[in-house]
């Protein structure tokens, strides 16, 4: 074995790297980058979540913890007035918690310790939440105890939490439309890159320009084929997840495919677009983490958008992996429809147009510059 030969070969591939300014500018930002994700996203708090407030016995103490409420910065309060419907509060008008206060609600909390003797007598307060996020359902319920905690002398607090599906959401049950988006991200985004990247390398790319096939037909082909492939490897993962850990499913298997193949064709679209910017199979595989990366810490795949830093929390209204949670957990968690969760289903929509509508752009940039 001859050192001079092992230098003289790690010589040559620092040269090579030195001179592909693509990966050597990847190298030096990327970890940057993701380290300043990670620090930011494990460092924020949960705050912004949408509770409604119902005050059915409107007194002094009922407005102090209100108040209480309020001051807490893990909650966007709003007080509504009497007579809503809790279960459509949450399904359609977006609040994720709905406290109501019962009338006489004051009166009984008093006259737990009336005339000094400990009674029956307690308040009730109502809970009902929206549990499709667990993070989010107990971080509603410790806020609840700490303002209770802050009202003062008075008997104890009945906390009826009512689940809004019928049984306790775990954390499985709302990962799990994450992970089948996630592989979906995966396989479609970066196994298109790949496959582009190694035909434009192997010299193939450049013939199909010549031969019959169009370019919707080029791109329809690698949808049709990756497609395929994420909704096997999604069946698998939903598959495992209900045999093995019970996951919870209230809507409908077929809305939720359906949601998966709309994915895949955005993400077969974002693979060409990066196979663009890649000369290389190495410079392709530079672009992993920028799929990666931010698809698990910013789209609220491992915790709720609202735990983000508000520094960072813009950034995940452009990650395409957010909408594909929420529009999932809309479907299999919460039993909707797609079109009753417009805001996933648009931002769906909208990764799928652009990304298609910029990848015929760029293959038909291919194609007069092979002409």
């Amino acid at each position: 074995m001859s050192l001079r030969r092992i230098a003289a070969v790690a010589e040559r591939v620092l040269r090579q790297l030195r001179h592909d300014r693509r990966v050597l500018v990847f190298m030096l930002v990327l970890p940057a980058v993701a380290m300043i994700l990670f620090g930011y996203s494990f460092s924020g708090d949960i705050t912004g979540v949408r509770v409604a407030f119902v005050d059915e016995d409107d007194t002094d103490l009922t407005q102090t913890l209100r108040d209480n409420l309020r001051a807490d910065s893990a909650f966007r309060l709003a007080e509504l007035p009497v007579g809503q419907d809790p279960e459509q509060l949450l399904l359609e008008a977006g609040y994720q918690a709905v406290i109501r206060i019962p009338d006489k609600f004051t009166s009984l909390y008093y006259a737990h310790f009336a005339m000094g003797v400990a009674t029956s007598a307690q308040g009730r307060i109502d809970l009902t939440l929206d549990e499709s996020d667990p993070q989010i359902a107990a971080t509603v319920q410790k806020g609840l105890a700490d303002a209770l905690m802050d009202l003062g002398e008075g008997g104890p607090v009945d906390v009826q939490v009512k689940d809004l599906y019928g049984v306790e959401v775990r954390f499985i049950d709302s990962f799990a439309p994450a992970i089948m988006g996630l592989v979906v991200a995966l396989i479609s985004t970066v196994l298109t890159l790949l496959s582009i990247v190694r035909e434009k390398v192997d010299g193939t790319f450049a013939r199909v320009w010549v031969s019959p096939v169009r370019r919707a037909e080029f791109i329809l082909g690698y949808v049709v084929a990756f497609g395929a492939v994420a909704l096997v490897q999604s069946l698998v993962v939903l598959s495992v997840g209900k045999l093995v850990f019970g996951i919870l499913i209230n809507g409908s298997i077929a809305w939720a495919f359906l949601c998966v193949i709309l994915f895949a064709i955005g993400s077969v679209g974002l693979g060409t677009l990066l196979s663009a910017l890649a000369q290389t199979e190495s410079q392709a595989v530079v672009f992993f983490p920028l799929v990666i990366v931010p698809s698990v810490l910013l789209s609220g795949m491992m915790w709720p958008i609202q735990a983000i830093p508000p520094l960072l929390r813009p950034l995940s209204y452009l990650v395409p992996l957010t909408y594909s949670n929420r529009l999932l957990r809309a479907v299999m968690v919460k039993g909707l429809a797609p079109w009753q969760e417009p805001v996933g289903l648009g931002g769906l929509l909208g990764f799928v147009v652009l990304t298609i509508a910029a990848a015929s752009l760029i293959l038909r940039q291919r194609a007069r510059g092979a002409e």
